[in-house]
Parts: C-alpha cells; sequence; structure tokens
C-alpha cells in the first residue's frame, strides 16, 4: 500500500473487522475510506493523534464503516478538520460538534446507549441512526440542527413510543425516513416541518401520521409500507385535504399489510 501514494479512493472489501494502519494516514491524497465491514483506528493511529500536538490528516473528507470506541479514538477525528462525511459505530464517544465541516453522519449503536449525552456538528445536511433509543430532549436538540435537509431512523425506538415535534424544529428538512421504529404516536405542531418534501414509513408502529401533514405545501410524496392501515388511511386523507387545497402534486403509495400489494394514488 505505501507505493500507491497517489490513492484518493480506498475501498476494502472486508468481512471481519480491520485496522486502519497509520501509514494510510500520511497518504497525503488519499481522500475517501469505504470498509464493506467493520473498521477500526490502530494503536499507533491513537498514539500518534495522543502523542503528536501537530497530528494532521487535513486531506481526509469521508469515512465509511468505522469503530470509535475510545476518546483516544477519537482524537484521530479530532485531527480530520477537513471531513464532511461520516459512517459509524460509536461505543464510548459523544462529543461529535467539533466535526465542523461534516454534512453527511450515519450512526449505529451498541444496546443501552446514552444517545442523549451526544453533541452534534451543527452544519450537518443529512443524519442517519441505527438502534437507536431516541429520549423526548435528545429528539428536540436533533430537531434544531439548524441545516439538516434528511433525516433518516432505522431499527430503534422513541422514549415512551412518543414523538413530539414542535414548532421550530426542522425548519430545513426535505426527506423524512423511519423504518422498523418503535413509535406509537406522533403529534406535530400547527406548523411541522415546513419545507417537508417526502415522508417514507416502512414497518413502523404508528398508529397514524399527524393531520396537520396536510398544512406543508411543499410535501410531494408520501409512502407507507407494511404499516398499520389507519397509517395508510391517514395518508390517503392527508391527499384528499391537499387536494381540496388545489395541490395535485402529492403522491401517496401505501403497500397493503396484509395483501402485500400497492395502493397508488
Amino acid at each position: 500500500m505505501e507505493k500507491f501514494h497517489k490513492l484518493e479512493f480506498l475501498y476494502v472489501q472486508n468481512g471481519t473487522e480491520v485496522e486502519i494502519p497509520d501509514f494510510l494516514l500520511e497518504m497525503v491524497n488519499l481522500r475517501h475510506m469505504i470498509f464493506e465491514g467493520y473498521s477500526r483506528f490502530s494503536k499507533s493511529c491513537s498514539r500518534r493523534a495522543t502523542e503528536d500536538e501537530i497530528f494532521q490528516i487535513n486531506n481526509l473528507q469521508s469515512i465509511s464503516n468505522l469503530k470509535i470506541s475510545n476518546e483516544m479514538e477519537g482524537k484521530i477525528l479530532r485531527s480530520s478538520p477537513n471531513l464532511r462525511k461520516l459512517k459509524c459505530s460509536l461505543e464510548d464517544f459523544q462529543d461529535l460538534s467539533f466535526l465542523n465541516r461534516l454534512e453527511s453522519l450515519g450512526l449505529t449503536f451498541p444496546p443501552n446507549y446514552a444517545t442523549h449525552l451526544i453533541s452534534w456538528p451543527l452544519n450537518l445536511r443529512k443524519l442517519t441512526l441505527a438502534s437507536f433509543f431516541m429520549s423526548w430532549e435528545q429528539a428536540k436538540i436533533i430537531g434544531r440542527l439548524p441545516n439538516l435537509v434528511v433525516l433518516k431512523l432505522q431499527k430503534g425506538s422513541f422514549e415512551g413510543q412518543k414523538w413530539n415535534t414542535t414548532e421550530g424544529e426542522f425548519q430545513q428538512l426535505k426527506v423524512l425516513k423511519l423504518s422498523s421504529v418503535l413509535v406509537t404516536e406522533w403529534n406535530a405542531s400547527s406548523y411541522p416541518v415546513p419545507k417537508l418534501e417526502q415522508l417514507e414509513l416502512t414497518r413502523c408502529t404508528l398508529k397514524k401520521i399527524p393531520s396537520n401533514f396536510c398544512d406543508i405545501p411543499t410535501l410531494q410524496k408520501i409512502l407507507v409500507h407494511y404499516c398499520r392501515q389507519s397509517v395508510g388511511k391517514s395518508a390517503m386523507q392527508i391527499q384528499e385535504e391537499q387536494r381540496d387545497m388545489a395541490n395535485e402534486e402529492l403522491q401517496v403509495i401505501v403497500s397493503d399489510p396484509k395483501q402485500g400489494s400497492l395502493q397508488e394514488s
């Protein structure tokens, strides 16, 4: 690998966890590292980031499938000021607010992880959370991220299986996707998600979509896959009310939970 000094994009098709050697971080042209399986920084990488005060990785822009287990490994991220995309698993590390240029973040959590302790980068445009437990406090903090455009929630749950979105949250959000999320009740303020264009719900426990989603003028598509029939009905009702307000653009697609078929209107 040391011979590939001009390498810009590294893709590793690993089935088991691998260590990232420190010489990779010295490759000045390397911009992107993608691992099929999980990866973690080697101990020598962590030592360098901890002991060398001028240690910097200015070239790195994206890393996918990284494990961060402690503050020592986190210091390597602190030495990567130009990181724009990160997909990782957090085990014992919470502060991500220093990633000032990060635009896309995907996080997977171990069981019983305290997500409410996380400090988020303020410039995030895309956030994906998997295997999460969302407290009401944390949900509000995420809702106030000023530049968030895409939010994907996968295989997680909300405190009390309830989600309350209030006025002033998700001001820039355009795409919202929930998949296998335990949330039964969703209460939205008078002006929910004002710029939302697409809502997608898959295998969620939700009873219905908040009725005041009919007041979102930008809404273009609602997709409901294998949820309760009442969720599909609420989506159809929102479409009817939008049509009454002369919005013919809203498309609703519902997968019938019993038949497995699609209803499109």
